[in-house]
């Protein structure tokens, strides 16, 4: 079984990965961030740098991070599924 290629969250290199099928890795933590909403993760995380805390949609920084990648290998919520 092949290990998921992991990339730095641009802006939040020393804080944060996230996979090949976006998964979010907190670096402090060594583990995958909570997951909620969805049965794979989340459409929106919460990333700190510095004591501020900025919302991320997760599809947006799996593009940025893995643009190559066909959309498919995402496995989380690409939109708002609650309202």
């Amino acid at each position: 079984m092949s290990e998921e290629v992991r990339k730095p969250i641009q802006g939040y290199e020393t804080f944060y990965e996230i996979t090949s099928s976006g998964k979010i890795i907190s670096l402090k933590r060594r583990r995958s961030m909570k997951r909620c909403g969805d049965e794979y993760g989340f459409h929106i995380v919460k990333l700190s740098k510095n004591g501020v805390a900025t919302n991320h949609n997760v599809y947006e920084l799996w593009k940025q991070s893995f643009p190559q990648l066909d959309e498919n290998e995402f496995k989380g919520a690409r939109t708002v599924k609650y309202k």
